[in-house]
């Protein structure tokens, strides 16, 4: 582990090199909340617009001009960073050999540089155990061959490594679970339930076989045919702005009903006051780390038509739920806490980090 010494500055750090549902962006604002310099590098801008930094523009090209690229990027960067934060299973080098993955870890290692990296997904959940998420021959191929390379490498040379979604554990040993950073619940204002008889559901399936989109249709179109007053909303293909603006038209969102975790949509959501429905595996207590401090409905595939019909029935406990997911991103979701949390004990916290004392937190507030 680094040695913590006085510093004229604070560290320095850098995300990259994806930014996976905005999760490193809110991160990286969080540090700098704290007084760090934090900045988040991306190999290709977001399709759904979540902000970056630096954007290299090579994609996932593995050719000679992006290596080239690369490679001067972190000549750069080494001179520039102290702490490296690698997220969805990549460095800046990775490099696929002959089933063998290459990286700049053991030089950032030499270099004195602090490693951290997080997990988000199919990074490291091996696709035998996500039969929802991709399987084409070609991808079941390459992850047979560098999956566990790729995941191995991060977990040796991190000197943190952390995880969104719990069942990520079983693939990373030693890893901590750590909630999502994606928003800053400050930057966004709850709004009421809109006023009206019937509900809209808010979906937005980043990939509708992980999330379950068929059915959450045949749910929704279940509960028409019973004549109740439910609408749909499937938002795809939008910009993150544009869909926040539709969940606050709608009364409830439904996040996903496969894996058994909640996303970054729902975090969103419930910062929004508008409560959400998911399937939150629970076998064992550590499949749901904040377990009844969770204020999400329980469903899955077979009972999301169940819990929809109650919700329909009950615009007092939609409130309900919706400011309890309010209180609960406030307290779970903190980007800065979350980054203390990452650093503490890696880096020297600059002085503007001090935990504010409650009655300081409560005049904040009241400003």
């Amino acid at each position: 582990m680094p040695e913590l010494r006085p510093s004229e500055r604070p560290a320095r750090i850098l995300h990259a090199p994806w930014n996976v549902g905005g999760n490193p962006y809110g991160l990286s604002r969080g540090e700098r909340e704290l007084g760090f310099h934090s900045d988040v590098m991306v190999f290709r801008a977001h399709e759904f617009g979540y902000r970056e930094d630096i954007d290299l523009g090579v994609g996932t090209d593995d050719t000679w001009e992006s290596r080239r690229k690369r490679l001067r990027f972190l000549l750069w960067a080494l001179r520039r960073y102290d702490v490296f934060h690698f997220n969805f299973g990549y460095t800046i080098m990775t490099s696929f050999g002959e089933d063998r993955v290459y990286s700049e870890l053991p030089l950032l290692r030499r270099l004195g540089k602090t490693i951290l990296a997080t997990f988000q997904g199919d990074d490291a959940r091996p696709p035998a155990d996500n039969p929802w998420g991709p399987q084409q021959p070609s991808y079941l191929e390459w992850a047979a061959r560098y999956q566990h390379w790729k995941r191995g490498l991060l977990v040796k040379y991190s000197h943190r490594c952390f995880f969104l979604n719990p069942d990520l554990r079983r693939y990373l040993p030693g890893a901590e679970f750590r909630p999502y950073a994606n928003i800053d619940p400050r930057s966004i204002t709850p709004s009421p339930l809109p006023d009206r008889k019937g509900i809209v559901v808010a979906h937005a399936p980043s990939h509708r076989g992980i999330k379950g989109t068929d059915h959450v249709i045949a749910a929704v179109d279940g509960l028409r045919a019973e004549g109740l007053p439910i609408e749909l909303d499937l938002i795809e293909g939008v910009s993150n702005e544009e869909a926040l603006a539709r969940v606050v038209a709608a009364d409830l969102a439904v996040d996903q009903l496969n894996i058994g975790w909640y996303g970054g949509f729902a975090v969103e959501c419930m910062a929004l006051g508008r409560p959400v429905v998911s399937h939150i595996r629970e076998d064992s207590p550590e499949d749901n780390p904040f377990g009844n401090e969770l204020p999400i409905v329980r469903a899955d595939p077979a009972s999301v038509r169940d819990r929809l019909r109650d919700l329909v029935a009950d615009r007092e406990r939609l409130r309900e739920l919706g400011r309890r997911g309010r209180e609960f991103v406030e307290r779970a979701h903190d980007p800065r806490e979350v980054a203390r949390r990452n650093l503490e004990g890696l880096v020297a916290m600059p002085d503007s980090a001090a935990r504010p004392d409650r009655a300081s937190r409560a005049a904040a507030a009241g400003a």
